[in-house]
């Protein structure tokens, strides 16, 4: 976990977003804090694309229906509510490098299935990893209680700025002012695998012949990182 401190006169540079604004005119300290907190996820996705290939476009066609009410028939089993269910982008395109006067046509739908129930996670994608036509999986993860976790995150950010400031300030022989400036960074979730950083997922591609199945079953804790920069005043 990266930290950073900085003591700056007047005349510094302060790498915040305020900074096209005139510097103060007095000395202050600018600190840079993270929090950081561990969740089990309760809610999640997983993409993957169906692609069907045939010489005749119509019955490639009928392979991807036929693929989405297998789909649709595997929800419905589990109680998965059919309005998580999300199909989109039905195309088709001839297969590159076929050749001319035996034409290869290939329809592809992408798919992504939201999980609200955990519970059903394995039931769901074990079967769909194993289900032909299937690839390009990506699996995501998220917690419903975000906005709380924020709030906590930046509380405990803010907290630990203050904490290193003071420690600046006594070093400095100064005493810490009030906070004249404060800039979050967007809260990070931060995968520890692959070291992901992205705003709302962790996320993990490839495709089901090439990894593992347990990659994609598994439900991996999510590591979420609130940082700050905050400018306070030095008395």
């Amino acid at each position: 976990m990266l930290k950073q401190f900085a003591i700056a006169a007047a005349i510094a540079a302060l790498p915040l977003a305020a900074a096209a604004s005139p510097l103060p005119s007095y000395p202050f300290v600018h600190v840079s804090a993270d929090a950081s907190v561990y969740r089990v996820p309760d809610i999640g996705a997983i993409d993957f694309e169906i692609l069907a290939a045939d010489p005749d476009p119509e019955l490639a066609r009928g392979t991807v229906e036929t693929r989405i009410a297998e789909i649709r028939a595997l929800l419905q089993e589990q109680g998965v509510p059919l309005d998580d269910l999300e199909t989109r982008d039905v195309r088709k395109e001839l297969r590159k490098g076929a050749p001319v006067e035996a034409p290869v046509y290939e329809v592809r739908s992408g798919v992504r299935v939201n999980m609200r129930d955990l519970s059903k996670w394995r039931a769901v994608v074990a079967p769909l990893l194993g289900m032909p036509n299937l690839d390009g999986f990506a699996t995501s993860f998220d917690t419903s209680e975000r906005d709380e976790i924020e709030a906590e995150l930046m509380a405990n950010a803010l907290r630990d700025a203050r904490r290193r400031a003071e420690l600046i300030a006594k070093g400095a022989r100064r005493k810490l002012g009030a906070v004249t400036a404060v800039t979050p960074g967007g809260v990070k979730n931060v995968g520890y695998t692959i070291g992901l950083l992205r705003a709302d997922f962790m996320e993990r591609r490839g495709s089901a012949a090439r990894v593992e199945a347990g990659e994609f079953l598994a439900i991996e804790a999510l590591k979420l990182v609130q940082p700050v920069d905050v400018v306070f005043k030095l008395e």
